[in-house]
């Protein structure tokens, strides 16, 4: 190898290790996935936003609802009864709502099922939801 080839050599290994710190610290440093739901309020439409917390904190959350007898009997992880409101309240940022609040919801008489489903489900998704991967063009 001659003296310029190896310049060059060292030139792009330097620059890889420069790339792959910089991709780190994206990585380290992404947004946390946030998603919309807008919904029908009595005529108005009412935009709720929703912010992913971090697995760990999904865990922590998951571990403070665990499942009744009858919940576990039925392979069920968590108590869907207090866990349902607790990850909207931990998920939902406008409005933010605290834990009590979001229990309040969802013991209103006022809610259908299918209306709390789907804001729990927005709650979920945001958290359980994958990256988006761009197709290559090779792919």
């Amino acid at each position: 190898m001659t003296n310029g080839e190896v310049k060059i050599a060292a030139a792009r290994q330097d620059q890889s290790k420069a790339d792959k710190a910089d991709l780190l610290d994206r990585l380290r440093n992404k947004k946390r996935k946030a998603k919309e739901l807008e919904i029908n309020l009595d005529g108005d439409v009412v935009t709720l936003k929703f912010e992913a917390i971090s697995s760990r904190e999904l865990d922590k959350l998951r571990a403070k609802h665990p499942p009744t007898q009858k919940q576990r009997a039925e392979n069920l992880g968590v108590n869907l009864d207090t866990f349902n409101p607790a990850l909207v309240a931990a998920t939902l940022v406008e409005p933010k709502v605290t834990e009590d609040e979001a229990v309040e919801l969802f013991n209103s008489d006022r809610w259908s099922a299918g209306e709390l489903a789907q804001i729990f489900s927005a709650a979920s998704d945001v958290c359980m939801e994958g990256l988006s991967i761009p197709r290559s063009a090779s792919v």
